[in-house]
């Protein structure tokens, strides 16, 4: 399982598919999902 914490909490979590979605977008996308940016 793979979590991404921004400021402390997890705002998304995934399997392998988010691991390598992250890998090809970077981090921006789930800041942007997240309203972090």
């Amino acid at each position: 399982t793979v979590h991404v914490l921004l400021g402390g909490r997890i705002v998304k979590t995934g399997g392998p598919e988010l691991a390598k979605e992250i890998e090809t977008r970077g981090f921006d996308w789930i800041r942007k999902e997240a309203g972090e940016l």
